[in-house]
Parts: C-alpha cells; structure tokens; sequence
C-alpha cells in the first residue's frame, strides 16, 4: 500500500500503542470541540479533574470494545521527526470495520431510542444530553441499513492532531485504508463530519445527503438549545464509494436504488 514518506501507517498495537493513539482521538476532537464531539465523548472539553476522569474511563471502555471487535481495525499514523524532539510519534489514526457479508441481513427490531447502545461512558439516564445522544445517533445510523445490503466496509473515523491537518497525514490513513477496501473488492461507506468530508470526496466517495436532523424537547435548556444549534450549523454528511472508487454523478449506480443519481431543476 502506497504510504506518504513522512508518515508511517500501520495496525495498532493496543499494547503498546493505546495511551498515546486515544490521546490523538481525544485532542483532535476538543479542536474544533463541537456539539457532536460533546455527546459522543462525555466531559470532553470540560479541562481539569473532571475531564482527565472522563478520558481515562473513555479510553478503557473504548480499548474493551476494540478488542472485542475482531472486525474492527485500527490504524496510527506517525511521524517518525518527532522523535528528535521527544515527542510521540503516533498524531492520529482512523478505526473501520469490515463487513464480509450484509450484516443487516438478519432483521433485528430497532432498539428504542432510550437503549440504544452507544460506544463509550454514558451521560445520566434520563438527562437531557443522554437523550439528545440517542436521538443524534438514531438519526445518523438510520441511513446505512437502507443504503449497504451487502459486503461493505463502514468507517467509523479518521483523525489527526490538529497541527498535523492538512499536511498530509489525514491522506497517508486514506491511502492505506482504500488499499485495504479496494484489495478486498468492497464499497464503502461512512458518515462524515464537515470538517473532514473534502477529503472523502478526494478518496473517491460520494456525497449521498445531507440529514435533515430534528431534535424535541419540551422546556429545553440553554445547553440542549445550544448543542442542537451547533449540530444543525455543522451538519453530517452520508457518503458511500463503490468498489474502486471510481464514481460520476449521473452515471454511477447507486445500489439501494437501482439506477444512477439524477437531479430535476
């Protein structure tokens, strides 16, 4: 697989490479910290005590569920340099699973939003940001059963430290992961959020829709008014690649409708 010649991608090591690999994932999130980033890592963006508390319980349950998921894969980037200057060489990473087969085959009743089961330590049940998680997730996983009725690989995130975006390490994680994809023969398929979806598009996927993501609440706060604000400014983008990577509007198919994409003025 093609790699950058400043950067080295590889499978992590959760051994070795966990402490350091979530302190990417975590940091990357805080920068921009936005409402999304907010409701799936509890305290993030919090600082002191309270925040150090949250990152140690979210890396732990997070390292369970890794290691649990034989068809999840997680990659680092690093950067070799900072090793001169005593800095850890892991800046960011990206984590997909691999679905050999439609995982959506076995019709499963959809859980009720208040037990949706979401990766992580959970806000208070029956808070206002415990259920505004479940339905700002609800909503997101609601498009890829519709979409993906076969094999596909679903990438749950790529990120890097924020001094490292746009130079190059967001793009090695992608050259090694549509090396996996396109050896393997898969289409893909991930929800993306506005500040990384110019580089998907770059990688070969399409942008399928943006959600329309509503939220209800009687007498909300002003953290819920907030949060809901934020998500609607930065909205999530459903996107899908066919094998290979090589889609054009108009002419590609789009397999959950049989035909390609056509827009009427």
């Amino acid at each position: 697989m093609a790699q950058s010649p400043k950067y080295i991608v590889t499978l992590v090591d959760f051994d070795k490479d966990w402490d350091s690999l979530f302190a990417t994932y975590w940091d990357s999130w805080k920068t921009p910290l936005q409402a999304i980033g907010q409701l799936t890592f509890v305290g993030i963006g919090t600082g002191g005590q309270m925040e150090e508390a949250a990152f140690e319980a979210a890396k732990r349950h997070y390292l369970a569920e890794a290691r649990s998921n034989t068809s999840q894969e997680w990659v680092k980037v690093e950067d070799p340099e900072r090793e001169s200057r005593g800095l850890d060489r892991i800046v960011g990473g990206g984590i997909w699973t691999l679905h050999r087969e439609n995982p959506f085959r076995a019709h499963v009743p959809q859980a009720d939003v208040e037990d949706l089961n979401l990766p992580g330590p959970d806000f208070e049940r029956g808070s206002e940001r415990y259920r505004l998680r479940r339905e700002l997730y609800t909503q997101m996983w609601s498009w890829r059963p519709k979409m993906m009725g076969t094999a596909h690989a679903y990438g749950h995130g790529l990120w890097v430290l924020p001094e490292y975006r746009r130079k190059g390490a967001s793009e090695a994680v992608m050259d090694y992961w549509v090396g996996v994809i396109d050896d393997l023969g898969m289409e893909a398929y991930l929800e993306a959020s506005s500040l990384a979806a110019s580089i998907y598009l770059k990688y070969g996927f399409a942008m399928i829709e943006y959600p329309t993501l509503t939220f209800q609440r009687e007498n909300p706060s002003a953290d819920w008014l907030e949060l809901v604000r934020d998500m609607q400014s930065h909205p999530i983008g459903i996107m899908w690649r066919p094998k290979g990577g090589n889609y054009t509007e108009g002419k590609t198919i789009l397999p959950w409708l049989g035909k390609a994409r056509e827009y009427k003025l």
